[in-house]
């Protein structure tokens, strides 16, 4: 495992999830983001979708979302439990460093 995708800290904060990551880099990322990227199965179905029964949610859902609890998964991801009940997404290191660089890369 690449050392640059290992955080030092993950903390909840009022709008997102914020990341210091072993190499010194921080990120921010939205709950929304976060919650629309979600990695698990049904999500994904749903992005690309391979899911017809499943509707996105309407944009004014993403106003109250936040997160309940991180769960640590192994030594590689966390699991979102979010105040909605949804926590199948698991989400590997390297996947939100992956959604930092890209967020990054966008604002600049």
């Amino acid at each position: 495992m690449q050392q640059q995708f290992q955080p030092t800290e993950l903390k909840r904060t009022r709008n997102g999830l914020a990341v210091r990551w072993k190499d010194s880099h921080h990120s921010e990322l939205s709950y929304r983001h976060l919650r629309q990227k979600c990695p698990c199965a049904r999500c994904e179905a749903t992005r690309t979708g391979k899911n017809p029964l499943h509707i996105l949610p309407p944009d004014d859902f993403y106003e109250n979302l936040t997160l309940v609890e991180i769960q640590r998964v192994g030594r590689y991801a966390v699991r979102l439990i979010w105040n909605d009940g949804h926590r199948t997404g698991i989400y590997t290191f390297q996947f939100l460093r992956e959604l930092a660089d890209a967020k990054s890369e966008r604002t600049t």
